[in-house]
């Protein structure tokens, strides 16, 4: 039989190479799991549904109204703080969509000229709020991201989980088991 005996620190003990080292190893701790989950229900009660993104090379989020454009912008009016971009981009969409109406020419009955060029025009419009909603929603999942990866959250996640560490900030988790069995 032979016995090894290791020194295991936590993270707050470790010299600043080996916290480095920590970090680097365990930089994406916080985003293993569905850390975009707030994120998406947020958008579900806002009236979008988000159904993927890409951080990386694609850089998308591909969503799509629950209901309809109007549906969603009445919600983040009533949801989201006059000071968020996705309230500005609602705003700019009201603006432009009660444009179009009000000023769409009219016959003398006052019914809508041209309805099939109204509802093209609508659409566009509508189809732009999505676009802008979810490059808001790709922004958000970007910071999120960003955030969770960066070296004070992952600290606090080796902190807070209390991790063992080796002197070198190699995290021992599985040899710490390995001395319990």
């Amino acid at each position: 039989m032979k016995t090894i005996q290791l020194n295991l620190y936590p993270f707050v003990e470790l010299k600043e190479c080996a916290k480095e080292t920590a970090l680097n190893d365990n930089r994406f701790i916080n985003v293993d799991t569905n850390w975009w989950e707030f994120i998406y229900e947020d958008a579900e009660t806002a009236g979008l549904k988000i159904r993927g993104f890409d951080l990386d090379r694609a850089y998308y989020c591909n969503a799509e109204f629950k209901a309809d454009a109007i549906n969603c912008a009445g919600l983040i009016v009533d949801n989201h703080g006059e000071n968020t971009e996705t309230y500005q981009a609602t705003m700019n969409f009201w603006t432009g969509r009660d444009g179009i109406v009000n000023t769409w020419p009219k016959d003398r009955n006052g019914e809508f000229e041209n309805v099939g060029e109204l509802d093209c025009a609508l659409d566009r419009i509508e189809e732009s709020f999505l676009q802008t909603i979810s490059h808001e929603y790709l922004k958000m999942l970007l910071k999120e991201y960003e955030y969770l990866i960066s070296d004070s959250r992952v600290s606090e996640t080796l902190t807070i989980g209390e991790y063992p560490f080796t002197a070198d900030g190699k995290i021992a988790t599985d040899l710490e088991k390995l001395a319990q069995a």
